[in-house]
């Protein structure tokens, strides 16, 4: 069964703000090169009218990964992950999807924006089937889930103070 997650953070700026700068493919590039230099990949960025998809390569070396996990994958995690997002008047909304290749794992969710300053909104289902320790690595994915969408907040809090 898949453990769900809620997850908000606000930034310092507009919604508006937010979507220049998710429209900015550089944006993605810096990004993953601030957060995941090691092993993040930028594989696609595409933004047509009020939609912008991104699709990228993530992962976490095998030395950092918990134990359990590990035992799993035998090596380092390496995570497709798509994300699109849509400005609807003073909202932005999206999907995003990931997964752990060579493991049974992925990770669905949606994305809500508004106010201003703008807080993004969060909800996923995080899905590990494994018999026995599914439940406990989807609690363990869960809480690097929430560290990289603080440290993806805050490297673009950073990256806009830059690009102002």
């Amino acid at each position: 069964m898949a453990s769900t997650l809620e997850h908000s953070v606000t930034y310092p700026f507009s919604v508006s703000r937010l979507w220049e700068i998710l429209t900015t493919e550089q944006y993605w590039r810096d990004l993953l090169e601030a957060i995941n230099s090691s092993h993040g990949k930028l594989e696609s960025f595409e933004h047509t009218g009020d939609t912008v998809t991104v699709t990228m390569l993530q992962g976490v070396p095998a030395e950092k990964l918990p134990s359990m996990v590990s035992k799993v994958l035998n090596g380092d995690a390496h995570i497709p992950r798509s994300s699109t997002f849509t400005l609807a008047g003073d909202r932005i909304t999206g999907t995003i999807t990931a997964s752990v290749s060579g493991a049974p794992a992925k990770v669905t969710g949606t994305l809500a924006v508004a106010g201003d300053p703008a807080t993004a909104t969060y909800s996923a289902d995080i899905d590990v089937s494994v018999p026995f320790v599914g439940g406990k690595i989807e609690s363990v994915l869960g809480t690097e889930l929430v560290s990289l969408l603080d440290a993806e907040h805050d490297e673009t809090v950073t990256w806009e103070a830059a690009h102002r």
